[in-house]
C-alpha cells in the first residue's frame, strides 16, 4: 500500500507534510536530550568519581547497567503496548518520567543514591526508542524509513555536543548537580509539547497487500526474527557494536582528563565537537549513503555497517596510546565516523524485516540488544577493565591506596604521580582493548549479507 497526496498537502491518512516534519523534528529534540543526559553524565563522571569516591568500576555500572537496567526490563511491556494502544502518548509521558529522573540525579549523595536514579532516567529512553522505529514506520513507505530514521538520530551529534561540551562546561563552573537540573527543565517542555501536538498514525499504511492483521505474540515475533539468519548476524553485530560505542563513548572525558592533564570543560567541549562532525557524519554516512547504494544492491544495508566497523577498529586502537591530544584526534575523528555507520541502517532493518503488526515488538528487540548489551555491558567492561589494568600496573592495592583513582589529601609527591600514572594507563589499555569488539561486529554483518535479501522478502502470514 502506497501513499498519495490529497489537495491541501495531506496524505490519505490526513497528516500535512508540516506535521511530517514537526514529528521528525520533535522526536529528534527527544532523542538530542537522550544524548544530551548520557554525555553529559560521561562529563560529570571526573567531578562524581571525585566527589562520591567512585571507582571506575562503579562508574561503569552507574552509565552502564545502572541506566539499562529499566531501559531494558520497561522495554517489552512497553512494546507490546504500542501494538496496541497510543505510541504518540508513550513518548511524550517517557520524556515526562525521563524529566523526573534527571533531576533527581542532582540529589544524589552515595553510590546507591545515583544508581537508582540512573535506572529511573532508563525509563525515559525505554519509551522513545520501541515506539520511535514503529511510528516513522507507519509514517514513511519502507525505501524512505531509513532517511526518517537517520533524520530523528541526527538529534544525537546535537545532544552529544548540549551534553559534552555545556555539560563540561557547567560541571566545572557551577557542579555536577546543576547540569543535571538544567537538563530536567527542558525535558519537562518537550513532554508537554509531545502531549499536546502529537497525533497517532493508522498501522500499517505502507504494507504489503493481504498481510495478517492479527497482531503476534512477543514469542512468535522473536521466533520470527530469529529464523532469518541474516536477522541473527545482524543482532550480534548491533550488540557487539554498541558495546563499543557506549562503553568508549561514556570514558572518553575521563580518558582526556586522564591521559592529557586537560580539565572537565575543555575535555567536554572538545568531545562535543568531535562528537558533532564526527557523529552527525557518521549518521548521515549510514542513513542517506547506504539508502542510496541499496538501490543499486540491497546487501549494502550491512555491507556499509561492516566497512564502518572494520575501520575504526584499529583508529581507536591507536588512538589510545598517542602522547598528545593533538594526535590523538584526527584518529578519533575518523574512529567516530566510522563507527555510526552501522547504527540508523540497522534500526531500519529492524522495521523492514517484519510487518507492520510486529514493529514495536521488533524495535523492542534491538532496543534490548543496544540497551542491556550495548548500554549495560559497554561502560561497566570498560570501567572493570580501566580497575583490572590500574591495579596491575599499581605497585600494591590501588584501590586502596587511590581511592577515587587519586591520592588522598596530604599523600607524598611520589604516591600522587604512582595514582595518576596507574590510573592514566588503566583506562587507555581498557579503550584499547574494547576497540576489538567492532573488528568482530563487522565480521557478523558481513556473514549477514548472505541471506539478507532472501530474508527481507519472507514475511509473517499469521
Amino acid at each position: 500500500m502506497t501513499s498519495g497526496s490529497e489537495p491541501g498537502g495531506r496524505d490519505e491518512a490526513g497528516f500535512t507534510k508540516g506535521y511530517r516534519v514537526w514529528l521528525l523534528f520533535l522526536l529528534a529534540v527527544i532523542n538530542m536530550l537522550n544524548l544530551a543526559d548520557r554525555q553529559g553524565m560521561a562529563a560529570s563522571a571526573p567531578a562524581l568519581k571525585a566527589d562520591l569516591h567512585l571507582s571506575d568500576t562503579q562508574l561503569g555500572i552507574i552509565q552502564g547497567f545502572g541506566f539499562a537496567v529499566f531501559y531494558t526490563l520497561l522495554g517489552l511491556p512497553i512494546a507490546r503496548l504500542c501494538e496496541r494502544r497510543s505510541r504518540t502518548r508513550i513518548v511524550a509521558l517517557g520524556v515526562g518520567a525521563f524529566a523526573i529522573c534527571v533531576a533527581l540525579c542532582s540529589q544524589a549523595r552515595n553510590f546507591g543514591h545515583i544508581l537508582l536514579a540512573r535506572i529511573g532516567v532508563g525509563v525515559g529512553d525505554a519509551a522513545f526508542a520501541t515506539p520511535v522505529g514503529s511510528l516513522t514506520g507507519d509514517h514513511y513507505p519502507p525505501e524512505r524509513r531509513t532517511v526518517a530514521t537517520t533524520l530523528v538520530w541526527l538529534g544525537g551529534p546535537v545532544g552529544a555536543l548540549v551534553g559534552s561540551a555545556g555539560g563540561g562546561m557547567i560541571v566545572q563552573g557551577f557542579g555536577w548537580r546543576t547540569w543535571f537540573i538544567v537538563l530536567a527543565i527542558p525535558s519537562f517542555a518537550v513532554a508537554v509539547l509531545g502531549l499536546l501536538t502529537f497525533r497517532e498514525p493508522p498501522r500499517g499504511r505502507f504494507d504489503r497487500a493481504g498481510m495478517s492483521e492479527r497482531i503476534p505474540s512477543m514469542m512468535e515475533t522473536l521466533r520470527f526474527m530469529l529464523r532469518k539468519r541474516s536477522m541473527r548476524h545482524i543482532l550480534i553485530g548491533c550488540a557487539l557494536a554498541a558495546m563499543g560505542m557506549n562503553g568508549l563513548g561514556q570514558f572518553l572525558v575521563r580518558f582526556m582528563v586522564a591521559g592529557y592533564g586537560i580539565g572537565i570543560s575543555e575535555a567536554g567541549r572538545t568531545l562535543g565537537t568531535l562528537a558533532v562532525l564526527a557523529m552527525g557524519s557518521g549518521i548521515a554516512l549510514g542513513g542517506f549513503g547506504v539508502t542510496w547504494a541499496s538501490k543499486y544492491d540491497r546487501r549494502w544495508a550491512v555491507w556499509g555497517p561492516a566497512l564502518g566497523l572494520v575501520v575504526s577498529s584499529p583508529f581507536f586502537a591507536a588512538a589510545a596510546f598517542q602522547p598528545t591530544l593533538l594526535r590523538a584526534l584526527p584518529l578519533l575523528a575518523i574512529a567516530h565516523v566510522s563507527m555510526f555507520v552501522y547504527y540508523t541502517p540497522t534500526l531500519a532493518l529492524a522495521q523492514n524485516m517484519v510487518g507492520a503488526t510486529m514493529r514495536a515488538s521488533s524495535s523492542f528487540v534491538v532496543a534490548f540488544v543496544l540497551g542491556m548489551v550495548g548500554v549495560g555491558f559497554g561502560p561497566t567492561i570498560v570501567g572493570v577493565l580501566s580497575d583490572l589494568y590500574a591495579n596491575h600496573t599499581f605497585a600494591g592495592s590501588f584501590a586502596t591506596t587511590c581511592p577515587g583513582g587519586m591520592a588522598p589529601a596530604g599523600a607524598l609527591p611520589a604516591v600522587v604521580a604512582r595514582c595518576a600514572e596507574a590510573s592514566r594507563a588503566g583506562i587507555v589499555y581498557a579503550i584499547a582493548t574494547m576497540s576489538i569488539a567492532f573488528a568482530w561486529a563487522a565480521i557478523h554483518y558481513l556473514l549477514a549479507a548472505r541471506t539478507l535479501r532472501q530474508d527481507l522478502d519472507t514475511h509473517f502470514e499469521g
